[in-house]
């Protein structure tokens, strides 16, 4: 076999690149007749305990025993991962979840609650997280940055994407600003007390300190009497007033930080490793009237996620609202109310924590401590797997205890678990067959079947959007995904492309009128890292096929492509698919990168072996494809853009020479050309497409390097796209819907 040949370029302009469009899609948990439990087993110092054994430990549960059927003594890394490590890791061209995600080991979601702190205390938060992403990670590791109040929602894996979450994390900055405008301001608890509980003891210490910030309070005899009479148990007005308007802001924040927090622990079901979320703030108050509590609580159980509170004030001494504008010591009935309120005001937050098996880091100023301290508990760990006994299908939580030999030991685990429940409404919804990512992410999620699957839109769209949130990807449906930069819009912005390609080997068509017909809901998001920016696409795909098209169809990756306008900067991009017959998901992560647009670019080559010569037209329009595996047969075509070149002033045209060179795996060049004048248009538009032969080529890896000289400026960029030959491609796209 020969080698591949570069021939001379065929300098022409190329038509424009088409940008198509996708939809969003999920997929359930199934059941499965094993609850797995991860196990934490500490000193009374905190460091982990090693080299225990299944026999050293006692599962209870609803306080009967179990027999351990399986057990995993797991360890992370000895070291944390060097930051140089990391900044070498280049991001790669085209990704795939065609090989199944490793769901074992540590996952963290950090939660900065950016509604609850302050731009002092968030300074004191992100110089914490800093040095935990620093250095209390571990390889392989995989770490979610969310913001409460939006502003991230970034995940990656340790090492390569620390310098990413680093830089998201210079992004955030605390939200709340105290009210300094006015002297009456209630602390959140004694809002609650006071406008939901009508506390007549704490309103009258609002009123007194409010006495003492010189806002008169005193009725006169008459309406002190009046009060008494028609509105007995109630607290001044003005105290009323203030306590009303402060809880209607708390309860804004609260739902906010909820939310962002069961959103968070839903999306880190499936994994069999240890899970944290660690919540970084400066807390919130327990709110009885709200559900939303016992929704994160739950939402954490079913996950099997231990919550930590770390709580960003460190050591205080008076509340918020003592300070110097008190014209007089506080009353001596107020002290102990005084000193509580620092608690209290913190307790829901803490509360979370202690009911999901983690721990609440307070009253310490060393905030990097307490990080560490939860990276080390999590170091080593036991996965414990039990089959429950039979019971009620009654949908109730049945508690778990696990105790273990040995004194002076200290165990973390789950609380407990959901049971099945048979009095949920019947589903469609497919069973992902046994040994699948789907029902391998059910056997290690909550256990014993303890989510009903949805039916209803609402319910669909819920596991779509946990399927977004993920850290992890879904390997039901098979997609793989790249990103073209191309052209400038309007405003400093790129035309970008996010292109994706769905194996269509294993979607559920079904016949239909003679068809075989299905959907495909494709969801988009692309997030811009420095600012938390994102651009969501959601698109439904109706795909019907003739009985004699369906072969061909099968043997083929449907295309999906979505059009969006980017700023320069990183990007982190998400696609979730979903099978509309099936209801199988598949989604990944991609992460590229949008140039400056003011300085000489080259837009991001096209590599395909497909082309349309319509009719009339010298040179072909090529097929804009993910896959970069081809045959050794046909032609390989690469098309290119060049921006920001120095206009000649005489003809008002640019003036660029390309050169390239194409290397093989070891490097070595199999082939050189140029440097090669590239002729623009009337209008100053330098796009060229060059092609290779393929026929007889050697199968391997290759490396193909542009270099583009603006003759002008003496300015020059080097692109790098790498491609496989290899024989038995599958072909990258199905025939249009018809």
């Amino acid at each position: 076999m020969r080698r591949p040949a570069f021939p001379a370029l065929v300098l022409a302009a190329a038509p424009g690149l088409a940008a198509q469009a996708p939809a969003p899609a999920p997929v359930f948990p199934e059941r499965t007749d094993l609850v797995v439990v991860d196990v934490v087993v500490a000193d009374k110092q905190g460091k982990p305990v090693t080299g225990l054994r299944a026999e050293d430990f006692t599962v209870l549960d609803e306080k009967q025993p179990q027999p351990v059927v399986s057990f995993e003594a797991v360890r992370a890394p000895a070291s944390a991962a060097p930051a140089a490590a990391a900044a070498a890791v280049e991001r790669p061209r085209v990704v795939s979840n065609e090989q199944a995600a490793d769901r074992s080991g540590r996952t963290f979601t950090i939660v900065f609650d950016n509604v609850h702190l302050t731009p002092l205390h968030a300074y004191r938060a992100k110089q914490a997280i800093g040095a935990f992403l620093e250095g209390g990670v571990r390889d392989g590791d995989r770490v979610s940055l969310v913001a409460t109040g939006g502003g991230a929602w970034w995940s990656t894996r340790m090492p390569a994407g620390r310098a990413d979450l680093l830089s998201v994390l210079k992004g955030l900055e605390g939200r709340r600003v105290r009210d300094s405008s006015t002297r009456e301001q209630v602390t959140d608890f004694e809002a609650i007390r006071i406008h939901v509980y009508q506390d007549r003891m704490v309103g009258q210490r609002v009123g007194r300190r409010f006495d003492q910030l010189g806002v008169t309070l005193r009725d006169s005899e008459r309406q002190r009497d009046m009060r008494e009479i028609y509105l007995p148990g109630v607290n001044h007005p003005l105290v009323e007033a203030r306590a009303a308007e402060a809880y209607q802001q708390l309860r804004r924040r609260l739902n906010v930080t909820l939310g962002a927090l069961e959103r968070a622990l839903g999306a880190l079901a499936g994994s069999r490793g240890r899970k944290g979320l660690v919540l970084v703030s400066e807390g919130f108050v327990l709110d009885p009237t709200l559900d939303a509590y016992k929704k994160v609580v739950e939402a954490a159980r079913r996950a099997n996620v231990a919550l930590y509170f770390v709580d960003t004030r460190g050591l205080e001494g008076l509340t918020s609202t003592f300070g110097a504008s008190l014209e007089a010591p506080p009353d001596p009935r107020d002290y102990g109310a005084i000193w509580a309120d620092n608690s209290q005001d913190a307790e829901g937050s803490e509360m979370l924590a202690v009911d999901t098996g983690g721990f609440a880091v307070r009253n310490t100023n060393d905030v990097g401590a307490g990080l560490s301290r939860i990276a080390r508990e999590s170091e080593s760990y036991y996965l414990i797997g039990y089959t429950p006994p039979p019971g009620p299908r009654d949908g109730r939580f049945r508690r778990i205890e696990v105790k273990v030999r040995g004194k002076g030991l200290v165990v973390r685990a789950r609380k407990g678990y959901y049971a099945p429940n048979d009095a949920a409404p019947p589903t469609t919804t497919a069973s992902a067959p046994a040994g699948t990512p789907a029902a391998a992410a059910a056997e290690s999620a909550s256990g014993a079947g303890e989510t009903p699957k949805p039916t209803d839109k609402a319910a669909l769209d819920r596991d779509l959007q946990q399927a977004l949130d993920s850290p992890f990807p879904v390997g039901d449906v098979k997609v793989r995904m790249t990103a073209f930069v191309l052209d400038e819009t309007v405003l400093g912005r790129a035309r970008t492309l996010l292109a994706a390609e769905v194996d269509a080997a294993n979607l559920d068509f079904v016949e239909k009128d003679g068809r075989h017909a299905d959907t495909l809901d494709v969801l988009m998001v692309a997030q811009h890292r420095e600012s938390g920016e994102y651009v969501r696409r959601d698109q439904k795909l109706e795909m019907a096929f003739q009985p004699a098209s369906l072969a061909r169809v099968r043997q083929s990756w449907y295309p999906v492509v979505q059009e969006f306008e980017l700023a320069p900067g990183a990007y982190q991009a998400k696609i979730v698919v979903r099978d509309g017959n099936s209801r199988r998901l598949g989604s990944l992560t991609y992460e590229f990168d949008v140039p400056p647009l003011s300085e000489l670019r080259v837009s991001t080559p096209v590599l395909t072996d497909s082309v349309r010569q319509r009719e009339g037209e010298r040179v072909p329009t090529p097929v804009l494809i993910v896959r970069r595996v081809f045959a050794p047969e046909g032609r390989l075509y690469c098309q290119f853009d060049v921006y920001g070149a120095e206009k000649d002033k005489a003809t008002g045209l640019p003036h660029v020479r390309a050169s390239y060179v194409l290397r093989d795996s070891e490097g070595v060049p199999r082939e050189r050309g140029g440097p090669l004048l590239l002729s623009p248009t009337s209008l100053g538009r330098i796009s060229q497409l060059l092609w290779l032969p393929l026929e007889g080529a050697r199968a391997g890896d290759y490396e193909l390097v542009l270099t583009i000289r603006d003759e002008l400026t003496g300015l020059e960029r080097e692109v790098r796209e790498t491609f496989t030959i290899a024989a038995g491609t599958r072909a990258t796209s199905a025939s249009p819907a018809r």
